[in-house]
């Protein structure tokens, strides 16, 4: 009965926060700029590749640099292979 009666003590403690006026307004503004900025990062991505599926030269350059990491790796186990 103890246990009980400290939680709900502590329990009606936690219940009297106060809390500013425009706290809602606040929270709601700040979620929307969040989702704002999400949505941009996610345009500008789409973007990027937009950009580079029009241009050939710059598909060509993405396939180099695919091919290029590619072969680092490929390199990078080997001598790990060799070295063990």
């Amino acid at each position: 009965m103890k246990g009980e009666q400290v939680y709900n003590t502590w329990k009606n403690g936690k219940r009297q926060i106060d809390v500013s006026e425009g706290f809602a307004d606040e929270l709601m503004n700040r979620v929307h700029q969040y989702e704002q900025r999400k949505n941009r990062a996610f345009v500008g991505l789409l973007r990027l590749l937009g950009l580079i599926s029009e241009h050939p030269l710059a598909q060509a350059g993405l396939l180099i640099a695919g091919a290029i990491a590619g072969l680092i790796r490929v390199a990078f186990v080997v001598c790990m292979f060799l070295k063990c």
